[in-house]
Parts: structure tokens; C-alpha cells; sequence
């Protein structure tokens, strides 16, 4: 897969309802998929329904891969953020 290219920042914008919105940056999609299961265990994001972050954002999560070239909008479901999900660290009571 040649997109996102190693070495390939995360940036997540979303919508925060009235309050406005929000900015979050990751350094890898391990990192990224780890905030998604702690936003979901918080209840901020239920990946089982509507709530899909996407390219176009029509859904309050919009992913965007960042390089020194570039920025560009990319899939939730991309193969790599995918294996991510199935990889990342799960939050711990702990951190909870």
C-alpha cells in the first residue's frame, strides 16, 4: 500500500456540537487508533454506528494523513488504520 506513506502524520478535526470544533495530532496510526478506542470507551464515538469518520467529515470525524508535502483527507477504513485498530493498545482501567 503505497498510501499513507511511512512516516505519515495523523490529524483527526471533529466536532465538539455547540462548543465548536477540535484538532487532535497523532505521530502514527497506532497512536490515532488508541485515541479512537479511549474516545469510544468514553462514549464520544460509537464506531458501530453512523458516527464513521471519513474524508468528507459528513459524520463529525474527518482524518487527514499530514506530510512536509502534503495533507490529505483519508478513510477510517483505509487498509492501514484498519490493521491499527486490530493492533493498537486498548485503554486499561487505568487509564480510563
Amino acid at each position: 500500500m503505497s498510501y499513507p506513506p511511512e512516516g505519515c502524520r495523523y490529524e483527526v478535526r471533529y466536532s465538539l456540537g455547540r462548543r465548536g470544533r477540535s484538532l487532535e495530532s497523532f505521530p502514527n496510526e497506532f497512536a490515532l487508533m488508541e485515541w479512537f478506542s479511549e474516545m469510544t470507551h468514553l462514549g464520544m464515538f460509537d464506531p458501530l454506528e453512523f458516527a464513521r469518520p471519513d474524508e468528507d467529515g459528513r459524520n463529525g470525524y474527518q482524518i487527514f494523513c499530514v506530510t512536509d508535502q502534503e495533507r490529505v483527507g483519508i478513510s477510517y477504513f483505509h487498509p492501514r488504520l484498519v490493521r491499527a485498530r486490530i493492533e493498537a493498545p486498548r485503554p486499561t482501567p487505568e487509564r480510563a
